[in-house]
C-alpha cells in the first residue's frame, strides 16, 4: 500500500506548486522557467564539453563560496559541487551535475545554464538572462588534462560476442548479422543467430524492412536433425506519417520461454553457461503472424496481431557449463501441445529518458490476448489446479499482462523507482501450462528461494518444478543513490590523452529495495480466490533488502519479512527494473 501512495503522489507531483518566500527553479518547482524533464539532448552536451573546456572558462571543480563583497568576471563553470554566490558574477555561469544557489545581496548578470542539478535564487538576490534547466546528469568525467569527455557506457554483456557489418547500395542498406543468441539455456545450448537485415527507403515516408534469420541451435537434438535449427523472418513496412504507422508479417520456428522472469534473458544465459542453472522453462513454436501499429499520440503506441502455431514441448539436453558440469539439468516441464490461433492487442506508453538507464519518466506495457485450439493435447493436471480441459475441440481462454513502472529524480544524485506488474488469467477455459505463472527468486521477490510460489498442491512432486498458478502480481520499490567508488587504476596517455581510461568502478548506485507479490489459482473452492477479487494483503509475501549496482554488475542482501526465510545474496548482471 505504501508502494500505491507513494506512486500516486509521484504521479501528482508535477501539479504541485511550491510555497516558498524564495524563487526555486527546481523538478519540484511549478512550470515557469524552461525546464527540460525528457533527457539531456546532444546539443547540451556538447555546449556543456565546449564551455568548460574553453581555456577563458573560469573552471570550478566541487563546492565553492563567492562571499559578499567579492567579484569574478567572465564565464564561470561549476563541475560537481555545489556554487554559492553572495558576491557579484559579471558573466554567464555553466553547472554540471551540480547546483547553484544565489544568496541574499548576490548576484549573477548573465545566462546560466544547469545541467543535472538546481539553481535557487534567494529572497534578496537577483540573476540577470535566462535560465535553462536540464533534469538529467551529464555522462562525463575529467581527463588527466582537467578536461572534460564524455563517459562510455559499459557494452552490455550479452553485445560482446555479436559481429555485424553494413553495406549500401543506392536506397538498399545491408546489415549481416552474427550473434549469440544471449540465451544459453539446456534447451538449444548457445543459439548462434545469422543472417541480413535489409532495409530499403522506398520513398520518403516508406520504409520497407526484410529480417532473415537463421538460429543454429548447438545443443543437439538426437531425435530429429530438423530441430537443431530455427529462423525468424519478418517482413515490415513502415510509414513516416502522422501515426508513424507499421505492418508486419512473420514465420518463425524458435524456443521461447514459458516466463519472462525471475531473471533478465542474459542473466539466465550467463548463471547456464557458468552455474548450470536455468531460471526459465522452454516451449517450441512455429508458424506463421501478423501485426499493425500506430503511434496516434506522442509517445502511445498501439499494436494489433493475429498468429496462428503449433506449441510443442521440448526436452532439456545436456549442454556444457563452466562449473557443476557433472550435475544434472533440471527437466524442463511438458506443456498442453496443440495448434493455437491467437489474437492481441497491446499498448505502450514510454515517457522514459533513456531506454536502458532511465532517471525520469512512465513505462507502461500492458497487452490482451484471446487464444482458442481444436486440438490441445492436455497433460494431467491435479484437479486442484486445473479442471480437465474440453475434449470436444472448443477450447479458449483470455489472457492479460500488465507492467507499470514510474521513474522519479529526487534529487541530482537520489532517484526513486517502482513498478508494478499483474498477469493471468481472465476468462474462458484454464489456462495451459505455457501460460501459467509463478512467484519467488532473485525477482521480483529475492528474499525468497527460486519458484518458492507455483501454486503446486500438497503432495505434488514434479522434478521439473512447474510454474502452475493462474495469476500473479507484484510490487516493487527501490531507493537509489549515487556513490563515488573509484575502485580501479586510471590509465593515462601523456600523448594521446584522449585514449585516457578509468579501469574498475568509478561510480555505483547504493539501493534500499522493497517487494511484494502474490500468485494464486482463481475460481471456487479450497485455496482458491473469487475471479472477481485478489487476495488480502495480508497474504501477500514481502521482503526488504540494500544492495550495490554497479551498472555491468550488481549485489544484494535480501530478507523475507512474512516467513522466517534466511537472507539470501543475489548477484545481478543487469538492473533489478
Amino acid at each position: 500500500m505504501r508502494s500505491i501512495v507513494a506512486l500516486l503522489l509521484l504521479a501528482l507531483a508535477p501539479a504541485l506548486h511550491a510555497q516558498d518566500s524564495v524563487i526555486v527553479i527546481d523538478p519540484d518547482a511549478p512550470p515557469g522557467d524552461t525546464l527540460d524533464r525528457g533527457g539531456l539532448p546532444p546539443e547540451v552536451l556538447r555546449e556543456v564539453l565546449r564551455v568548460y573546456n574553453d581555456p577563458a572558462t573560469t573552471r570550478l571543480v566541487g563546492d565553492f563560496h563567492l562571499p559578499a563583497g567579492s567579484r569574478l568576471e567572465g564565464r564561470v563553470a561549476i563541475f560537481r559541487g555545489e556554487g554559492r554566490v553572495a558576491g557579484e558574477i559579471l558573466g554567464p555561469v555553466t553547472v554540471i551535475n551540480g547546483s547553484l544557489t544565489v544568496d541574499s545581496g548576490g548576484r549573477v548578470a548573465g545566462d546560466v545554464l544547469v545541467v543535472g542539478g538546481t539553481l535557487r535564487v534567494r529572497e534578496g538576490g537577483t540573476q540577470e538572462g535566462g535560465r535553462r534547466l536540464y533534469w538529467d546528469a551529464a555522462p562525463v568525467l575529467r581527463n588527466a588534462d582537467g578536461d572534460l569527455v564524455v563517459r562510455e557506457r559499459r557494452r552490455p554483456l550479452g553485445d560482446l560476442a555479436a559481429a555485424r557489418t553494413s553495406f549500401r547500395a543506392g536506397r538498399v542498406r545491408t546489415t549481416l548479422l552474427l550473434a549469440t543468441g544471449r540465451t544459453y539455456n539446456r534447451i538449444e545450448g548457445l543459439p548462434v543467430v545469422f543472417g541480413p537485415d535489409i532495409e530499403w527507403g522506398a520513398s520518403r515516408s516508406l520504409q520497407v524492412r526484410l529480417r532473415a534469420h537463421g538460429i543454429l541451435r548447438t545443443a543437439g537434438d538426437q531425435s530429429s536433425l530438423t530441430r537443431d535449427f530455427g529462423w525468424n523472418t519478418r517482413l515490415e513496412l513502415r510509414h513516416a506519417g502522422r501515426s508513424r504507422l507499421t505492418l508486419g508479417v512473420q514465420a518463425y520456428n524458435s524456443v521461447v520461454p514459458i516466463e519472462d522472469q525471475p531473471l533478465s534473458r542474459s542473466e539466465v544465459g550467463w548463471s547456464s553457461f557458468l552455474l548450470q542453472r536455468d531460471y526459465r522453462d522452454y516451449y517450441s513454436v512455429e508458424g506463421v503472424g501478423g501485426s499493425v501499429s500506430a503511434v496516434p499520440v506522442g509517445r502511445l503506441r498501439l499494436e494489433a496481431s493475429l498468429r496462428w502455431d503449433r506449441e510443442e514441448s521440448v526436452r532439456a539436453n545436456d549442454p556444457w557449463s563452466l562449473f557443476r558440469n557433472s550435475d544434472q539439468w533440471r527437466p524442463n516441464p511438458l506443456i498442453d501441445d496443440g495448434h493455437y490461433l491467437t489474437a492481441g492487442l497491446g499498448l505502450e506508453y514510454d515517457t522514459r529518458n533513456h531506454p536502458d538507464f532511465p532517471t525520469a519518466g512512465w513505462w507502461i506495457r500492458a497487452r490482451y490476448e484471446h487464444s482458442t485450439s481444436d486440438d490441445v493435447a492436455p497433460i494431467a493436471l491435479p484437479a486442484t489446479v486445473r479442471a480437465p480441459l474440453p475434449s470436444d475441440g472448443d477450447y479458449a481462454f483470455d489472457r492479460v499482462w500488465l507492467d507499470l513502472r514510474r521513474y522519479a529524480r529526487l534529487s541530482p544524485g537520489s532517484r526513486l523507482n517502482l513498478r508494478l506488474r499483474a498477469a493471468g488469467w481472465i476468462d474462458g477455459d484454464p489456462l495451459p501450462i505455457q501460460a501459467r505463472h509463478s512467484l519467488g527468486g532473485s525477482d521480483p521477490l529475492p528474499g525468497y528461494d527460486f519458484r518458492a510460489f507455483t501454486c503446486a498442491p500438497s503432495g505434488f512432486r514434479d522434478p521439473s518444478n512447474p510454474a502452475l498458478c493462474d495469476r500473479v502480481v507484484s510490487l516493487q520499490a527501490e531507493f537509489r543513490t549515487r556513490l563515488s567508488l573509484k575502485l580501479g587504476y586510471h590509465y593515462r596517455d601523456r600523448e594521446r590523452p584522449e585514449l585516457d581510461r578509468f579501469i574498475g568502478i568509478e561510480e555505483a548506485d547504493l539501493v534500499f529495495l522493497g517487494d511484494a507479490g502474490k500468485a494464486w489459482l482463481t475460481g471456487e473452492g479450497p485455496g482458491r480466490v473469487p475471479d472477481d477479487r485478489i487476495p488480502s494483503l495480508k497474504e501477500w509475501k514481502a521482503d526488504v533488502g540494500i544492495g550495490i549496482d554497479a551498472g555491468g554488475i550488481g549485489a544484494y542482501l535480501a530478507k523475507a519479512v512474512t516467513d522466517g526465510e534466511p537472507v539470501r545474496f543475489v548477484l545481478r548482471l543487469d538492473r533489478r527494473f
